[in-house]
């Protein structure tokens, strides 16, 4: 079987990974598209004189099946990778090839990947641990992979938690078009602003704050506020489902061929 071939199979999984994904993108819009998971209002504090932008009412949940496609996807993913390790193993060490344990190798730091990672390449060409262990499998090296790793994890023992919980984008206040008034003709798409992703809250619940603007600043109960389904997993990662997974997808894809020289 030539390097061609070998890939083309394991690239068999991370194709199958994106089907996922279009479905789950597909799915989300679905779900979005009818109305705001939530209901948002204004209100002014009384000590603080803030504008208080919060959440009055929940009007829905995201269906299970998303959670089920997105858990799919991660598992394709994975697999492709232990797929890949397979295959490295297979040209480096056909004899052995029969070990049940073959593993892409991925930790959960660089002290427990020393420790684990002969155990899962051995028979590998010495070539190719080194082109592993320059990925940095784990946590703190290759945080996107440690994630893909994790949550595949997880989804083997219960539902992946997805909320649409996370406001990413908001419109801007009063105040802010008219600093920007003047950059209009530059810049004319700011009329909404992308949340920091550390300010991500999940799940919200009624009564949470969303935005504070300055005070004395006027109230706009037109504001708006864009919602996403993210991944809720509070010791992985709060992302947008569809964007994380498919950048998860075209991190296996490169990883698939810069392995091509080492299936030969």
């Amino acid at each position: 079987m030539t390097a061609d071939e070998k890939i083309a199979l394991i690239r068999v999984k991370v194709e199958r990974a994106k089907q996922h994904i279009r479905e789950l993108h597909v799915e989300i819009t679905s779900f979005l598209a009818p109305s705001e998971p939530y209901t948002v209002r204004a209100k002014r504090d009384p000590q603080t004189r803030e504008p208080v932008y919060y959440v009055a009412r929940v009007n829905g949940t995201p269906p299970v099946k998303i959670a089920a496609i997105a858990g799919d996807a991660v598992q394709n993913l994975s697999s492709a990778l232990d797929h890949l390790a397979y295959h490295l193993v297979l040209v480096g060490s056909p004899a052995s090839i029969r070990r049940r344990h073959v593993y892409f190798p991925i930790s959960e730091d660089a002290t427990k990947y020393k420790a684990e990672v002969l155990g899962k390449v051995k028979g590998m060409r010495p070539e190719a641990i080194k082109a592993i262990n320059a990925l940095k499998p784990y946590k703190g090296g290759n945080d996107l992979l440690w994630s893909l790793h994790r949550l595949n994890r997880i989804d083997k023992h219960r539902m992946l938690i997805t909320v649409g919980a996370a406001y990413v984008h908001r419109s801007m206040t009063p105040s802010e078009r008219e600093l920007f008034r003047k950059f209009r003709e530059r810049i004319p798409d700011l009329d909404f602003i992308t949340v920091d992703a550390r300010q991500v809250r999940c799940a919200l619940q009624e009564g949470d704050e969303l935005f504070r603007d300055a005070p004395d600043a006027e109230m706009d109960e037109d504001m708006h506020f864009r919602f996403e389904v993210v991944f809720g997993e509070l010791d992985v990662l709060h992302t947008m489902l569809v964007p994380t997974l498919q950048r998860m997808a075209d991190s296996v894809d490169a990883i698939i061929e810069r392995f091509r020289p080492f299936l030969a």
